[in-house]
């Protein structure tokens, strides 16, 4: 059940989960040497609390069965409570950092487990002045609420101030006074928001606790799986390991420890689930979860599924900027003072069939296409609410006015089929942007159903548009021509756009959707959608990727069983683009965030990994230094728009950024044009039309060709889309680590700097042999210690065998 290596029975291992154990062991005689016990939940994630803060769980989200009866056993280092389906958890004073919670689903046995985490109270000081009446602090700590957090004068002095807890990290935050955003006049560190404003900086990640050490699958026997142990540098072992297949504590019969902490687990009976590995060393700290997806009954690997979405390369392409593969349907706007970039620019279904004919996809090693929204569009301009109140069509989709009929600017139902047809024919996979938080104001719904819709303004008049703080997510408007559903007070809305969407799912046979705008949907919308997914279509593997800006805690809470399989992982974005950009980084802060991030969305996922997208500054400008993060990247595109690449090595840079997106776990997603560096900045300079062939210069054409042998060394090791991440330097411009999935072994090095670099690491195993793909030279090894060189401006990826 529990492996306790050089020390004593802990004493949360009560008699409670003993009997549960016994239960197990019987349960698993009766079912004989496999694993096909009757299973009530799927696979709950190491659940975060933290110290003095009782947190909630929504456990709906894990029940394959909506009457599954889920009951949890008191712990005696947890309060915990069960209040229908949600689980409220808070740890007592003596809580330890890694906790088991016994639960049973419909009366059988499952550890859920628990990670506690200290907090550092801090306390926000603000002047206030005369007439100052309302000082609130927001920040991603708590999804920029513009009400949670109000300050106080607590002694008279003028001085207001509030006390929070917040963890050990950077923190972005600004004041609101008077319902006006300032940042903190008493820090002058800040930096920009993105949006053309800026936020204060709180850094408190000196706090942090020292790394533990990690888990790494070594080696694999058949059915036998070997996992190292790396130590930290304080060298402490394990004095407690976990052992799980999905909810499911091992028995000893299937784990053998070994003195140095590393662990060979037997999987003989397995078909499908997830072996998780954690524990707690002899300086009382969590070792970061180790997890291995089985399926089929062998670990996963590119070979024997290559068609598993952890395997895919997502290709994102808004359809009327891509290519014009039927000029007779294309059909211009035109509107008086509506600016080129915001009409229609006549790419449609037929450009991208052409491409799939060709090869273009395959080519690039794609095999996986996200296509923009393609349902019917309003047929004029409209005028933006927002000042400086500029025109815009509904050329990229998100504007629809009927729920099931394509947009004939964009091509005809039997062109998407056939789209799809041909895709699937060439083993690539085809997702389809879907709109469920808004229509336009002509849209058939909104004539019919107007009580489905929420109103444009607040109850005290205020016009809600566009406000994002976490009171009003689920009501504002994004402008005044496109109500939002309030879907919480019509539930028939619900029904009838869950339908929509399952009609477009299966006239069409996409293989999933990117959602627009999660946050801003309640979760009811997507748990009733991914349901009926799953009733429907039973035996598909359908993928769901959101869009979500926020906190790492809101944008998890849509990626679970029940709702979305993943999210755009901006933690990493948001801290990758600036050092990828820069002329000399400094990726240690992104190291960080490396280490971190797997806490929140789990060692293995999917989530996806971005260099741009059609709501972002395109990378290129940013690289190029033709547009810098504090422009207001509109204006910028209207008035001043970035012009050709002036500099060879931003295309360095791009290649770099992009070899760090696939190298890291989750879905990596290549934004159309950034395979050969289009240049724009933000929205609409964005979406400029792509480029092909012999419009590309010799230098895009390179970008090209290394950018797709990219995309295909990805697809082609396992280990570098599922294998385990493993820091091995960071050093201002340069960070190197590796990532292992049993005998496989990958080095992925950067030098983000105008100069070249020597650099020397060392690895957890002494090293057999080294080749560099791709490329020659620049290697030499030592026992455990490589030595790199790397150019300015470029990556290195290593095979490496244990000696």
């Amino acid at each position: 059940m529990i492996k306790i290596i050089g020390a004593s029975e802990p004493a949360f291992i009560g008699n409670k989960m003993k009997k549960i154990s016994g239960l197990l062991i019987s349960i698993l005689i009766l079912a004989g040497c496999g694993r096909e016990i009757p299973q009530s939940l799927y696979q709950i994630p190491t659940l975060i609390v933290r110290e003095g803060i009782e947190s909630g769980f929504d456990l709906s989200v894990y029940k394959r069965s909506p009457e599954t009866l889920i009951q949890v056993f008191s712990q005696g280092e947890l309060e915990s409570r069960m209040v229908g389906d949600s689980l409220y958890i808070r740890p007592l004073e003596a809580a330890g950092a890694l906790v088991s919670l016994s639960v049973t689903a419909d009366g059988l046995p499952y550890t859920i487990m628990v990670k506690v985490k200290k907090m550092i109270r801090h306390t926000f000081y603000y002047p206030a002045q005369i007439g100052d009446t309302l000082i609130i602090v927001m920040g991603a700590f708590n999804d920029w609420s513009r009400t949670a957090l109000p300050l106080a004068d607590s002694d008279g002095d003028g001085m207001v101030e509030r006390t929070v807890y917040l963890r050990p990290e950077r923190h972005e935050y600004k004041f609101v006074v008077n319902w006006q955003e300032v940042i903190d006049p008493l820090n002058p560190v800040f930096i920009s928001n993105n949006i053309g404003g800026w936020n204060s900086i709180l850094d408190l990640s000196d706090q942090r606790p020292q790394k533990a050490g990690q888990f790494m699958k070594r080696t694999a026997h058949g059915k036998r799986l070997e996992f190292g142990y790396i130590p930290p540098a304080d060298g402490s072992r394990p004095v407690i390991t976990e052992v799980l297949i999905d909810n499911t504590l091992l028995t000893d019969q299937e784990i053998d420890p070994q003195p140095d902490g590393s662990l060979i687990i037997n999987t003989t009976g397995w078909d499908n689930g997830r072996l998780r590995i954690t524990g707690v060393d002899g300086a009382g700290r969590v070792i970061p979860e180790n997890q291995t997806i089985i399926k089929n009954g062998h670990f996963l690997t590119v070979k024997n599924e290559p068609g598993d979405w952890h395997f895919s390369v997502l290709y994102s392409l808004m359809v009327d900027r891509f290519l014009d593969g039927d000029p007779t349907n294309t059909r211009k706007v035109g509107a008086v003072d509506l600016h080129p970039l915001a009409d229609f620019h006549g790419g449609d279904l037929a450009g991208i069939i052409a491409k799939l004919k060709s090869g273009y996809f395959t080519d690039l090693g794609i095999n996986a296409i996200w296509v923009s929204p393609v349902s019917c569009q309003p047929d004029s301009a409209f005028t933006e609410w927002i000042p400086p109140n500029r025109k815009y069509t509904g050329y990229h989709g998100y504007w629809p006015v009927q729920p099931r009929q394509v947009d004939p600017r964009f091509g005809t139902s039997e062109e998407l089929q056939e789209l799809i047809k041909i895709a699937h024919e060439r083993d690539i996979k085809v997702i389809l942007d879907f709109v469920s938080n808004h229509v336009h104001d002509q849209h058939v719904y909104n004539q019919e159903h107007p009580d489905w819709f929420g109103s444009m303004y607040l109850p005290d008049g205020t016009v809600n548009i566009r406000n994002w703080s976490e009171e009003t997510r689920l009501t504002t408007w994004f402008d005044e021509f496109i109500p939002s559903y309030n879907f919480p007070s019509a539930p028939e809305a619900i029904d009838q756009v869950v339908d929509d969407a399952l009609w477009w799912l299966e006239t069409f046979n996409f293989d999933g959707f990117r959602q627009d705008a999660v946050k801003h949907v309640p979760h009811t919308f997507w748990k009733k959608l991914t349901a009926e997914m799953k009733s429907r279509y039973p035996s598909r593997d359908f993928y769901q990727i959101g869009e979500t800006f926020g906190s790492d805690q809101l944008i998890g809470s849509y990626v679970n069983p029940g709702e979305l399989n993943s999210q755009f992982n901006f933690a990493i974005y948001f801290n990758a683009r600036g050092p990828f950009s820069a002329d000399e980084a400094d990726f240690n802060h992104l190291a960080t965030i490396l280490n971190e991030n797997p806490d929140v969305f789990g060692p293995v996922n999917l989530m996806g990994n971005i260099t741009s997208s059609h709501d972002q500054v395109r990378f290129m400008a940013l690289a190029d230094g033709q547009l810098t993060f504090s422009d207001n990247g509109t204006e910028r595109a209207f008035n001043d728009p970035p012009g050709p690449v002036q500099n060879k090595t931003s295309y360095d840079k791009l290649i770099n950024f992009t070899a760090f997106n696939l190298s890291v776990t989750g879905v990596p997603v290549v934004y159309y044009g950034e395979e050969m560096g289009l240049m724009g900045a933000a929205d609409p300079g964005n979406r400029r039309p792509m480029r092909f062939d012999s419009d590309l210069t010799p230098i895009e054409q390179t970008t090209l060709e290394r950018i797709s042998a990219l995309i295909k060394l990805r697809r082609q090791y396992s280990t570098l889309s599922i294998g385990d991440y493993i820091p091995l330097m960071v050093d201002g411009p340069v960070l190197v680590f590796g990532k292992a999935y049993f005998d496989e072994f990958v080095v992925v090095a950067f030098n983000q700097s105008n100069s070249a670099v020597e650099t020397t690491v060392e690895l957890p195993f002494p090293i057999g042999t080294v080749s560099r793909i791709g490329e020659s030279g620049g290697i030499a090894t030592n026992d455990k210690q490589m030595t790199l060189q790397l150019v300015p401006y470029a990556n290195g990826i290593y095979t490496v065998t244990v000696k």
